[in-house]
């Protein structure tokens, strides 16, 4: 006698192999692939386009903060500070000599030799007078100025670091915004 279809031959109903009943993911294993496709979009995804966007922000705040501080330090020194601005980093300047045996150096150029030492030296900078930027990139006119011993600045300044809103250095007050 021969066993009918979906019988072994003892008579017995077969089941499916292995192979044959899954033929599909099961719902827990979709989802387990779709959180670990999440998480790497919001991790590891923006490493790889470049798109950080905190390290932005954090140069943006350095170059307020490196004018704010030539600015200060102008002021607490009682000395002539210069700022000189490139593409990709800000030096800091400052006159070794009081302002009273200095001829007032307002202009384009930067007489000044004497490194401004930061507080926190930029790690990525070659020297401890610099700041020195790596996702952004910033304009400037004009690209060198100073403040005078009352915190003046010898012109008005805008400063634009790319991808954020300029930042304006007012001519008669100093002012930072």
């Amino acid at each position: 006698m021969r066993p009918q279809q979906g019988q072994n031959s003892a008579g017995r109903k077969q089941t499916p192999s292995l192979a044959t009943a899954s033929a599909g993911f099961t719902l827990t294993e979709l989802i387990t692939v779709l959180l670990i496709i999440a998480i790497l979009a919001v991790f590891v995804l923006p490493r790889f386009t470049g798109m950080n966007v905190i390290q932005e922000r954090t140069e943006y705040d350095k170059v307020v903060s490196a004018l704010s501080y030539a600015r200060k330090t102008a002021i607490a020194q009682r000395r002539y500070a210069c700022v000189s601005l490139s593409a990709s980093s800000i030096s800091l300047t400052t006159d070794p000599n009081p302002p009273e045996s200095t001829a007032a150096p307002f202009g384009g150029t930067c007489p000044f030799a004497t490194a401004m030492r930061l507080p926190s030296p930029d790690a990525s900078c070659p020297a401890g007078n610099q700041v020195c930027l790596k996702s952004t990139t910033i304009a400037s006119t004009p690209s060198v100025f100073q403040f005078d011993p009352l915190g003046r600045a010898s012109a008005v300044v805008t400063v634009t670091v790319s991808g954020f809103p300029p930042i304006k250095v007012e001519g008669e007050t100093g002012h930072i915004h």
